[in-house]
């Protein structure tokens, strides 16, 4: 895993202070090094990870920058600005020590490497199951953990079909004469959720006396 840089953002200048003295010490970590920004520098890069305070978070969200990570480091409550973006924030209260601030991130890209070399990649999108996220390079899909366990299942049986009776015994571990109904109410819901949020269509299939069917060719 390479040396990451990680932007910075704040408005409270008492943080800044602290950040670009920080930056200024980059062989602290053997992971990342920080680097401050501009506004402008971020709506060029749209990093991956980003660290910054609740004022300049308003900003961020306000010019829609994208960043996958938002360290927030939380003088005040901005539970109305959070909810409104797709980022994961990880909230860092006043006060800390700069060295668990080291530690908490060095840990993060770890685990994110971790992460990485689980995701299964497809034609245009790819797939992490640890985060049950499908995702493009445009946007993300995140399965709850049932609709997860359902996409697995038909993933593994790409080469054929898998009854309904087989899909329950393995999502939910039902035996013979269950009723299918839960089955066809969360596969109509993900199939409705796939297709909004990355207009993917007809990607889960259903033959009568067959069962279903993963269409793999359309990712």
């Amino acid at each position: 895993m390479g040396k990451s840089t990680i932007p910075f953002i704040f408005e409270n200048a008492y943080l800044n202070n602290i950040f670009v003295e920080a930056a200024s010490c980059a062989n602290v970590s053997k992971l990342f090094c920080f680097q401050n920004f501009t506004l402008e520098k971020l709506k060029k890069n749209n990093p991956m990870i980003l660290v910054t305070d609740s004022s300049s978070l308003q900003k961020i969200v306000s010019q829609d920058i994208k960043s996958d990570s938002i360290f927030l480091v939380n003088e005040s409550s901005q539970e109305s600005v959070i909810s409104e973006i797709s980022s994961e924030v990880i909230t860092i209260n006043i006060p800390f020590k700069m060295s668990d601030f080291y530690r908490i991130v060095e840990n993060y890209l770890i685990q994110i490497d971790i992460n990485n070399k689980r995701i299964i990649k497809y034609r245009n999108f790819s797939y992490d199951p640890s985060t049950r996220k499908l995702m493009n390079q445009s946007t993300f899909l995140r399965f709850t953990e049932k609709e997860s366990q359902i996409f697995n299942c038909l993933m593994k049986n790409t080469d054929s079909y898998i009854t309904k009776k087989d899909l329950l015994n393995k999502v939910w571990s039902y035996g013979d004469g269950i009723d299918t109904h839960t089955l066809e109410t969360h596969i109509y819901a993900l199939r409705k959720k796939i297709d909004s949020k990355l207009n993917i269509k007809e990607l889960i299939m259903f033959e009568e006396k067959k069962g279903y069917y993963i269409n793999k060719e359309i990712l």
